[in-house]
């Protein structure tokens, strides 16, 4: 089984995470804006193996909230359990002082959705037409809103 480090990111990480945007999502990022986000606070962890970054998460804290924003791993590199200790990484992180955590994933990546739902997150809604179509000609589609409650998950450990 290979070996992962997984870290906080770091500006020099940019280029990483901008690579792995481009390849994970049909709508990217520019690298300027992840340069943006990473210099205002926002926070990165990223999955390394054999030197270079092969999955991350970025969150930005919100007073008592953690809005996860982007989740990727390389495609070789899923079903790996990478995303679900990136996850856990994260919530250990913030679980001192954070209160909630949110985010949005396509309606049709169940797979992302079951992952989430193991690991404590709750459905709680959906915004229509949020995302742009994966492919052309097809609909926007919608996302679904999930939440995370730290105190519950306090409780019941």
């Amino acid at each position: 089984m290979p070996h992962y480090h997984y870290r906080r990111a770091h500006i020099d990480d940019v280029d990483a995470l901008f690579q792995l945007n481009c390849d994970c999502f049909t709508e990217s990022w520019s690298k300027a804006s992840l340069l943006q986000v990473m210099q205002a606070g926002f926070d990165a962890y990223v999955a390394v193996h054999q030197g270079k970054c092969i999955a991350y998460i970025l969150s930005q804290d919100i007073l008592d909230e953690v809005h996860i924003m982007q989740l990727a791993v390389t495609p070789e590199h899923r079903r790996q359990g990478i995303a679900k200790m990136l996850i856990q990484t994260l919530l250990k992180d913030k679980a001192s002082h954070a209160q909630w955590a949110l985010l949005e994933v396509r309606a049709s990546n169940e797979a992302a959705q079951n992952l989430y739902q193991h690991l404590g997150f709750a459905i709680i809604g959906t915004r229509p037409r949020y995302y742009t179509p994966i492919a052309p000609q097809q609909p926007r589609e919608d996302a679904i809103i999930m939440h995370y409650d730290f105190e519950a998950h306090r409780i019941n450990e």
